[in-house]
């Protein structure tokens, strides 16, 4: 078989990585091995390690062990630091040859610095702390005990909680992770380093399939080291899974909560872990957990359309001539699986196999009453006046009614297993490991559609007056003038209806093996490290959308279900009545159907890409100075198949159909650089520079051609020769721990690209056609800062309050290609400048309480035609502040039994969309609070 030219440069790029691992011409033989632990035997990770006279510093592991290798025979200080422990020193006589051990069991500090921990926050911010302070890189680190102090039902909402983080959200929930300003296309997910795929047509994941219960940790990397995949110019999110420990560890949550909206909405989560080690050694771990939770959902939703129309008397009016009237009933349900066995070979040597799947059924109904005005009427002579409006004042017009009944089966799966395995051979450290990752959509949304009031085939059309009410532009308003019921279910019959079954589909199987080796340059004590991946990766999307051939004329009656909403969007409109689905499927099916073939085949296609990297990294310590460089080499081949549909000359319902079948590949080098100083052991200046890549979205690669005449813009195109987008980011980052448990710390960061991609307006047919493209660049710039504080030194019970804070401002600036018509330069798609968290903790006998504020500011959704302040501008997400509480109690004399009460959304805010100015709205939604309760019982209050 005949290699790629681009495979054999890796490979013998990374043989030449290989020939050049230091080798110290001085014989150094002998060897410190250890575990830290604190008084109740619980495993620090991340604590800071250093030997004297060499200066050499390792950071224990997830089990809590180090080792230091090739020493020289001698006498040797140990020291050992963790934030909210006393330091703990010790003095060693290496020998030749031979194997010194190093326990070392953590004491408290003093009283004002920590309390005894028991498995609750304050371990997992102590844990969290110490691996952010130890860390080559600037990472976050949300260990589970702070994801589940919050009503985070999924990973993204938790994620969304820390510095420079802002959410795409959905359904009351957040769904993508913006990281410093950047769409989630430019950012990574991976579940314990292993790249996550998408269940969609997208690279960015859906976090809000993962149930946050399933993981131990979650690190947001903000700056990426050569062992770590190039593809993450915002950031990356790694998904640790839980281990098991020494101490046998069992817990079980068993919760049930309310919504006061659509008639009242019900949730229901259990979750369930239990691990422990086994064997006279411990040598065997085996750990599984499981979640579950049911969240039905309801939702009030508003969408205008808003507009510039020009009315008959000349004057201009700005605002809506349409609107949806939106009432969600959904039956969410999310679970998944998630365990891990390992076997230890010896000290810092062991096999592993473990895995994770998660299951998200967002399935529903919604129900969507639709007015809108076809003629504005000013002058009652107007041949337009179908309506009859005899009064002149005001904005009004002729129109209709319409109703669709939307029912929706999408469900989305995520699957990772992975098996490896560490062995440390003298001074080397040789880890390798397999994985099988696979992500799938199944299902779709089914419509039925009816023609109301004014609509041609129940009447003479455009028989209903409306008038136009703005005076709140947040709830624009169409009243009836001339009396027509547009309740009556009488008056609608079935138009069209049609099922959808859609499958999109990633499998990926990565491959990897590394080496590490440690060595000395005179008193500085380094490490190399060397490393070599392969990564296959296969995308499928398979469209098919059947329009059912018989129902239309039948009348809306024949469909109704027993549901009334009495206080729709706060009373501010009579909703109802709606139907059943179901019953209209069972009308329908009989009649057979005809599947809408231009749809199915513009969203079908296969594509494959298969990339090889190979990289090296050094890390050398000068007394106070760390400073760690490497060089990632990837090269990549893609391959794509899919359809590419052109619109027939003058006739603009027919397609023509052409098969494509495109490849291409790269190769693409991203240096890297990070440095540390250290001004004594809790303040640290840090310093980094790095490239990285955002390649295409897979549906955006296929050459689709779509029209949707109800939407804006009317058609839409994908671009096969869309090319990544490379990004070189700079960081610079001040922080400070401090002695009471906690870190203030402060930065800037900036990030430029090149050959960013852009999707904008251009005229086709009459209409508006949105076109993907590269353009030519862009940049980033941000502060970010956070300040995170047990307040122990506060007088009598207040020393249990606690404050978690951060802040982050972010700008972008676009240039967009000549050929858009657009000479601004506007922000970044997803860019919101301002966001921030504010959370109040308390901690004291058994209570442990939090509550969050977490805001992000407003940002471009979408690009429009321009930059105006009315409807023909960008779309934008409207600001988001949100309130949510927490509070859980040990019950005395429990044995291990907590009480739990979260209110997510006390103050029911607001999502959606507008047009240019927020007085344009296009969406505004509405989830209302919820409230829930439950109990936990853990067998040990260990953490892990």
């Amino acid at each position: 078989m005949r290699k790629s030219p681009h495979r054999i440069f890796l490979i013998l790029s990374l043989v030449g990585m290989l020939g050049i691992v230091p080798v110290d011409a001085q014989q150094r033989s002998g060897i410190v091995t250890g575990v830290v632990k604190d008084t109740a035997q619980s495993v620090l990770q991340g604590a800071r390690i250093e030997l004297q006279p060499n200066g050499g510093s390792v950071i224990s592991n997830g089990q809590g062990q180090f080792t230091f290798t090739d020493l020289a025979p001698g006498e040797y200080t140990l020291t050992i630091s963790y934030v909210g422990f006393a330091p703990f020193s010790t003095t060693l006589t290496i020998a030749a040859g031979q194997l010194a051990r190093a326990d070392a069991i953590l004491q408290v500090g003093n009283q004002t610095e920590v309390v005894t921990v028991k498995g609750d926050r304050q371990f997992g911010e102590l844990e969290a702390l110490n691996i952010e302070r130890t860390a080559d890189n600037i990472v976050q680190v949300l260990p589970s005990e702070i994801i589940t102090s919050l009503p985070n039902t999924n990973i993204a909402d938790a994620v969304g909680r820390l510095p420079s983080v802002s959410l795409e959200r959905d359904e009351g929930e957040g769904k993508y992770i913006q990281i410093r300003g950047t769409e989630p296309r430019l950012s990574n997910v991976t579940i314990n380093g292993i790249h996550v795929p998408s269940p969609e047509g997208v690279r960015n994941v859906k976090l809000d399939v993962i149930p946050a219960d399933l993981v131990d940790m979650v690190e947001l990397n903000k700056t990426l080291s050569a062992n770590q995949d190039a593809d993450a110019i915002g950031g990356s999110v790694n998904l640790v899974t839980k281990s098991a420990t020494d101490n046998p560890y069992v817990t079980i949550l068993g919760m049930g909560g309310y919504a006061p909206i659509s008639g009242g909405r019900n949730l229901y989560q259990v979750d369930a872990t239990a691990g422990q080690r086994f064997g006279k050694e411990k040598k065997i771990g085996l750990l599984f957990g499981g979640s579950y939770d049911y969240n039905a959902r309801g939702i009030n939703d508003i969408e205008p359309g808003p507009g510039v129309f020009t009315l008959p008397d000349g004057s201009t009016f700005l605002g809506p001539n349409t609107e949806d009237q939106r009432n969600y009933h959904y039956d969410r349900t999310r679970y998944g699986f998630g365990g891990e066995g390992d076997y230890k070979l010896g000290d810092m040597s062991s096999v592993y196999l473990r895995g994770l799947y998660a299951k998200f059924k967002d399935f529903g109904e919604d129900w969507i009453y639709t007015p809108g005005i076809s003629n504005f009427i000013s002058n009652p002579a107007d041949p337009n006046n179908t309506c009859g409006i005899t009064t002149v004042g005001g904005v009004q017009g002729c129109g209709s009614m319409g109703f669709t009944d939307v029912y929706r089966t999408p469900g989305q799966q995520i699957f990772s297993v992975q098996a490896g395995a560490r062995h440390a051979v003298k001074s080397a450290l040789i880890t390798y490991e397999l994985a099988l990752s696979q992500a799938h959509y199944t299902g779709g949304f089914a419509f039925g559609g009816f023609n109301g009031p004014g609509a041609n085939t129940l009447s003479q059309g455009n028989s209903v007056a409306f008038g136009v009410d703005t005076k709140d532009p947040f709830i624009p308003k169409f009243p009836v003038l001339n009396g027509v019921n547009i309740h009556d279910p009488s008056q609608y019959q079935m138009s069209f209806a049609d099922n959808e079954k859609d499958s999109v589909f990633e499998r990926d199987v990565v491959g990897d093996i590394s080496l590490n080796k440690q060595y000395s340059v005179g008193s500085h004590y380094s490490s190399f490290e060397v490393g070599f991946k392969g990564w296959d990766a296969a995308k499928t999307s398979r469209f098919d959308r059947e329009n059912f051939n018989s129902g239309n004329g039948l009348p809306m009656t024949q469909f109704l279900s027993n549901f009334r909403d009495n206080n729709y969007y706060f009373g501010n409109f009579t909703y109802g009545p709606v139907t059943d689905f179901r019953k209209i499927l069972a009308a329908v099916q009989g009649g057979g159907t005809s599947p809408n073939i231009p749809y199915n085949l513009r969203n079908s296609f296969d594509i494959g890409e298969r990339i090889w990297a190979g990289y090296a990294m050094n890390t050398i310590s000068f007394r106070r100075l760390r400073l760690q460089a490497g060089l990632s080499i990837e090269s990549k081949e893609d391959s794509l198949r899919a359809v590419n549909l052109f619109l027939v000359p003058n006739d603009p319902t027919k397609f023509i159909f052409t098969p494509i079948a495109t490849t291409k590949s790269y190769i693409d080098p991203f240096p890297s650089v990070q440095a540390q100083y250290r001004f004594g052991s809790d303040t640290i200046l840090r310093a980094a520079y790095g490239m990285g890549i955002a390649r295409p979205n897979f549906g955006d690669s296929a050459p689709y051609f779509a029209e949707d005449p109800n939407s804006f813009p009317r058609f839409r195109a994908g671009n096969p020769n869309l090319k990544p987008t490379h990004g070189q980011n700079f960081d610079l980052l001040l922080e400070h721990y401090l002695k009471s448990l906690g870190l203030i710390q402060g930065g800037f960061f900036y990030k430029a690209l090149t050959d960013p991609i852009f999707s904008y307006l251009v005229p086709f047919n009459g209409a508006k056609e949105n076109i993907l493209v590269n353009g030519p660049s862009a940049h980033i710039t941000g502060f970010e800062a956070a300040w995170q504080q047990r307040l122990s030194f506060l007088p009598s019970f207040l020393n249990g309050v606690g404050v978690r804070a951060n802040y982050s401002y972010t700008t972008s600036r676009a240039t967009f290609p000549a050929a858009s018509g657009r000479t601004d330069h506007p922000t970044l798609l997803r860019t919101a400048p301002n966001n921030w968290n504010f959370d109040v903790t308390y901690d004291k006998k058994g209570l442990s309480a939090r509550m969050g504020l977490t805001h992000n500011d407003a940002n471009i959704w979408f690009y429009g035609s321009s930059n105006s302040k009315d409807p023909n501008g960008d779309t934008y997400l409207y600001p988001h502040t949100q309130v949510d509480a927490q509070v859980s109690y040990w019950i005395p004399r429990g044995h291990g039994l907590q009480a739990i009460v979260s209110m997510l959304n006390l103050n029911n805010e607001v999502f959606g969309f507008y047009l240019g100015a927020e007085r344009f709205p296009i969406q505004r939604e509405y989830y209302s609070r919820t409230f829930a309760a439950g109990l936990r019982w853990t067998l040990q209050h260990e953490h892990k």
